[in-house]
């Protein structure tokens, strides 16, 4: 195989084998060897710098641009061609996949990105700063929403401490941290107002042909937030006007924070707990039955409600009387214990009777008689005294032990006239199985729902209850007035104790009928002893049914299980702040990001390489410029306002130098065109910036969704389908 060189070209080696080493001869006839090529291999061109001063070139893919002019023969080597055998001739090369890689970069395309990599860009306008804000606002949005959910469902959430009470230590551990946490991110709203303020003029004047007033002289973080949207509406900057309302709407923030959490009385049903009944149903015959001070006390209680109104005794509601049993000691005293137990309902039985009133021939007092269902009774009355009053037992058929015989309150005056008035009361009892409300701190039954009647069978607590529904009783109610084994008991004080009840709750119905508003007299003629003598015997008969139908057993206690409900102070969020609060947060995060895409885009041509703001950043900008040596020598700020009055100012994108109208390069500084495109013009044309300024790639980030959504939709009614034409339609 041999080799020729053209005229230009001192001879070259030829190239006798594929495998052989091959010797190159350059420009300057120097000689250099290479290695041995594989076969069918085609030789390099040569180039000054590699291999001996010669630099090579892909010939089979030629890059667009060379630094180098040398001539190449059809052959592929320098000054010749090579020729080759059928067997020796090399298969053809592929191209090269990416022939710009042979292509140096131009030395401003490097600059250029240099300066895309050192832009300065403030914190809040970074993409991971605002992104991370945003985030924060639309969640704490969510979460308060969600939290308001779960607070209403489970009624609250318990609290540690008197929350209410400003010199409690927990006031403050609740109500701070939202109050914190609002101040932050009102903090970092206001940093990103601040920064986007401070960019405003480098953003107008990176647009082209900025006045003064909105560019040079331009400082808006000198107004105050209530009236700088004003200013910013003037100079036709509405992202400011957006932000600074944004900033007020985020001043709202601590105060809702601040009346996020309230404390409500809640009503609470703690979980089931177990205590101890601390007595039975059973007849109690014990010394204070046999000696009367049982009903003694009992007629003492039941006097004294009816004169000064007081509540009712624990463990008795009207005419139910329970069993006493423990109240948990975990209970704060304002609530209520539920349960099932036994109850003893008594009934007085109480009705009016007739009185037949005869008056004595002499004048000098009344008989008076009554009968009544088999009843029969008669009492007189002198003159020693106005008003008589008196119980007793009257004389019944088939009634042989005066214990349980129906008893009657009577009552007489002489004032205006003689008047009298007779109740007759036959008192029972019946048992049940109730659920039943007690009050935790007054122990009063507040509630008595009746289940079931009481089976000694099957009801709970109904062990020693034979001798209530079986002898002695047999299911009679004692009347609290006479007592058999006291009748002919020689000790007088037992007398004297029976004689104190048949004495005190008949005079304590003639009290509470003297101090009623109706008076003594309307109360003969309305005859309301009946309802006064009811209450009070009814009291009566309860108050006995608690110390002798229930046998104490403190030795053999038996649980019971109870509910607790009670008020309890609960921690709350308001509806209305977390919704207004969530509203503002959500609006916040919205507002924020189409801002943040806005300010973004307004500034892609604005590369600063430092923070503006110091004196140093405005000598480096303006510095050696032709309106630094303009605004040289003005003191005031009149004097800087005129002398900068009708002139328009750019700034250089590389240098970010301020350039003036009517100076070199104004022209090529910036295009005006570009302040008229909207943001949403980025999104069709699929281009968008980096934090530093640099393109993004068609089709990468934001940009590149926003260019095939609009190519998407732009193609659509291509797609749809036409109706039918009409027969007289100039298109049929």
């Amino acid at each position: 195989m041999s080799s020729s060189t053209t005229p230009s070209k001192p001879p070259i080696t030829s190239y006798h084998s594929a495998v052989s080493d091959s010797t190159v001869v350059d420009e300057s006839g120097a000689r250099s060897s290479l290695p041995a090529l594989p076969k069918g291999a085609a030789m390099p061109a040569v180039l000054p710098g590699v291999y001996g001063g010669s630099r090579l070139l892909d010939t089979s893919n030629p890059p667009s641009r060379r630094s180098s002019n040398v001539p190449l023969s059809s052959g592929g080597a320098p000054g010749g061609n090579v020729q080759f055998t059928d067997a020796e001739k090399p298969e053809p090369r592929p191209r090269h996949p990416n022939p710009e890689n042979f292509v140096a970069q131009d030395s401003d395309d490097v600059d250029m990105k240099s300066d895309r990599s050192d832009t300065w860009v403030p914190l809040p306008l970074r993409t991971w700063f605002w992104l991370s804000l945003v985030v924060f606002l639309a969640g704490g949005a969510i979460a308060l929403e969600v939290a308001l959910h779960f607070s209403n469902k489970n009624q609250g959430w318990a609290t540690k401490g008197d929350i209410t009470d400003s010199q409690d230590v927990m006031h403050y551990v609740y109500t701070l941290p939202p109050v914190a946490v609002a101040a932050f991110l009102v903090a970092m709203w206001t940093w990103t107002d601040i920064e986007i303020k401070k960019m405003q003029p480098y953003v107008d004047l990176v647009h082209g042909d900025s006045p003064p007033q909105r560019s040079l002289l331009l400082d808006y973080t000198r107004y105050n937030n209530f009236i700088v949207w004003a200013h910013a509406v003037s100079n036709k900057h509405y992202l400011v006007m957006i932000t600074s309302f944004m900033v007020l709407l985020s001043l709202s923030f601590q105060p809702l924070a601040a009346a996020l959490l309230v404390v409500k009385d809640t009503w609470m049903t703690e979980p089931d707990s177990t205590v101890n009944n601390l007595a039975l149903l059973g007849l109690n015959q014990n010394d204070e039955f046999g000696n009367l001070t049982t009903f003694v006390t009992a007629a003492g209680f039941a006097a004294a409600s009816i004169l000064y109104n007081l509540p009712e005794p624990p463990f008795v509601h009207g005419a139910y009387t329970i069993a006493p049993f423990e109240i948990p000691r975990n209970s704060i005293g304002n609530g209520t214990v539920v349960t099932n137990t036994t109850a003893v309902k008594s009934e007085s039985g109480c009705r009016p009777i007739q009185i037949q009133m005869v008056q004595l021939a002499d004048g000098s007092g009344w008989n008076n008689s009554v009968n009544s269902n088999g009843c029969t009774f008669t009492w007189s009355v002198d003159r020693n005294a106005t008003t008589l009053f008196g119980v007793d037992n009257p004389n019944c058929e088939g009634q042989t032990e005066p214990q349980f015989a129906p008893v009657i309150f009577w009552f007489f005056t002489y004032q205006p006239t003689a008047m009298a008035s007779g109740t007759i009361c036959s008192p029972s009892f019946s048992l049940f199985d109730v659920n039943v409300n007690v009050d935790i701190a007054s122990q009063n039954l507040t509630q008595v729902t009746e289940l079931r009647p009481f089976n000694a069978a099957s009801s709970n607590f109904s062990d020693f209850a034979g001798n209530v529904t079986g002898p002695p009783l047999n299911g009679r109610a004692y009347n609290g007035i006479e007592f058999a084994f006291a009748l002919d008991n020689p000790d007088r004080f037992i007398r004297q104790r029976r004689d104190s009840v048949r004495l005190q709750m008949p005079a304590a119905v003639l009290q509470a009928a003297s101090q009623s508003a109706e008076g003594l007299e309307s109360s003969f003629q309305a005859d309301r002893f009946v309802q006064l003598s009811t209450r009070v015997y009814t009291t009566y008969l309860t108050l006995i049914a608690k110390e002798v139908y229930f046998l104490g057993y403190p030795n053999d206690r038996r649980p019971i299980n109870v509910q607790v409900k009670q008020w309890v102070k609960r921690l709350f969020l308001s509806d209305v702040s977390v919704h207004v609060l969530a509203t503002f947060m959500l609006l916040l995060a919205f507002l924020s990001t189409f801002i943040q895409i806005w300010h973004r885009f307004s500034r892609r041509n604005l590369r600063l390489r430092h923070e503006p703001g110091t004196i140093a950043s405005a000598v480096a900008i303006g510095g050696q410029t032709s309106a630094g040596e303009l605004l040289s020598g003005q003191r005031s700020e009149k004097d800087l306002s005129n002398v900068l009055r009708g002139k328009k100012f750019r700034i250089e994108p590389l240098t970010m130098k301020i350039i003036m109208e009517g100076e070199d390069g104004y022209e090529d500084a910036s295009s005006p065109g570009l302040r008229r495109r909207s943001v949403f013009h980025g999104f069709q044309q699929g281009l968008w910036l980096k934090d530093n300024g640099e393109e993004m790639e068609r089709g990468e980030g934001l940009g590149g969704l926003g260019r095939s959504i609009s190519k998407r939709i732009s193609t659509m009614g291509a797609r749809m389908p036409t109706s039918p034409k009409s027969p007289k339609s100039p298109q049929a």
